[in-house]
């Protein structure tokens, strides 16, 4: 087999969280190496500079959240998403100590890593489902998750959107009062269809590149797989990339909760049903941008060339 290479902007930048495992797992458990592919990191911060990346060539893919490829696909940009490599969000919304309850949430301050960003993203999905104007909340640009950790640490903002495992680290910390208000599955039942991360390109490297994207998709499909199977595999990648250290019954507790909840993009999620319902939401939310439809947005043939291969599962994410 020839191998291959491409460049890929890491939109988590220097380091994976639970969100980004699948990623990390592709690299970490050789699924990418055994298709013939090798990955170039170029680690940037969030996903709007990893879109923003592949747009001017810097890199020849990305990852990171939907929110910024379908903004960019909106406003002309030859942005396509080829693979999920996630299905939600493993998230928790962590506040002061003196917000008890949502209906708290009025007139408060939330850290973000950006507008637009993932955590900005979901915030107003959450505000939204908490029937909360937006007027009402002061988004504070705070940066990557240590970022907003720290505003929260130092009382200079109200609540924030933190990754799973960053919520309990925290929890665990004697020292600070902040607990998590609305925690995975609240949040998931609060907004059910959730933002994620994705894999996406520009329209020249589609044509162009097509087995270099074939052999990323099914990288990441089996990846995913791996992680939703096997709570070795997830333990080894979450040890080697996730740098918040947390025990190890907690490990497991997010790995069972991830897996429960049908986290992991087993068959890749580019299913209709659930892309219909994310553009729906995002447009919802943006309804100054043109909108478009699945297919300007997905290309869906390198999902299709992996399942062909290994198989489809019965999991929520399998093709219609």
């Amino acid at each position: 087999m020839q191998r291959l290479s491409i460049r890929l902007a890491a939109g988590s930048g220097p380091t994976f969280g639970v969100d980004d495992l699948a990623c990390a797992a592709a690299t970490h458990l050789g699924f990418w190496y055994d298709e013939g592919l090798d990955v170039t990191w170029m680690p940037v911060r969030g996903g709007i500079a990893a879109i923003q990346s592949v747009m001017d060539g810097t890199v020849d893919a990305s990852y990171g959240g939907l929110g910024p490829v379908i903004k960019y696909r909106s406003e002309g940009h030859p942005a396509r998403i080829i693979v999920s490599m996630a299905r939600a969000l493993a998230q928790n919304l962590v506040a002061q100590a003196p917000i008890k309850s949502t209906a708290q949430l009025r007139n408060t301050s939330w850290a973000i890593d950006g507008v637009g960003a993932l955590s900005h993203h979901m915030a107003r999905l959450i505000v939204r489902s908490l029937n909360i104007p937006e007027a009402e909340v002061d988004w504070r640009v705070a940066g990557p998750p240590p970022e907003r950790i720290a505003a929260l640490l130092d009382g200079s903002v109200d609540a924030a959107l933190l990754r799973v495992e960053e919520a309990i680290a925290l929890s665990l910390d004697a020292t600070n009062s902040l607990h998590t208000l609305l925690g995975f599955a609240e949040l998931k039942r609060l907004v059910p269809t959730q933002p994620h991360g994705v894999l996406a390109t520009r329209q020249e490297y589609v044509d162009s590149h097509p087995q270099h994207l074939a052999r990323l998709a099914k990288g990441m499909i089996l990846a995913s797989r791996a992680l939703h199977d096997d709570f070795t595999a997830f333990r080894a990648t979450y040890r080697q990339y996730v740098k918040v250290s947390v025990p190890e019954e907690q490990i497991r507790g997010i790995w069972e909760q991830e897996r429960d909840a049908n986290g992991f993009a087993v068959n890749g999620e580019l299913s209709h049903a659930h892309w219909q319902s994310q553009l729906d939401l995002f447009y919802a939310l943006h309804a100054d941008l043109p909108r478009v439809n699945f297919e300007q947005l997905i290309d869906t043939r390198f999902v299709k060339q992996a399942l062909d291969k290994v198989g489809v599962r019965q999991a929520p994410d399998q093709p219609a």
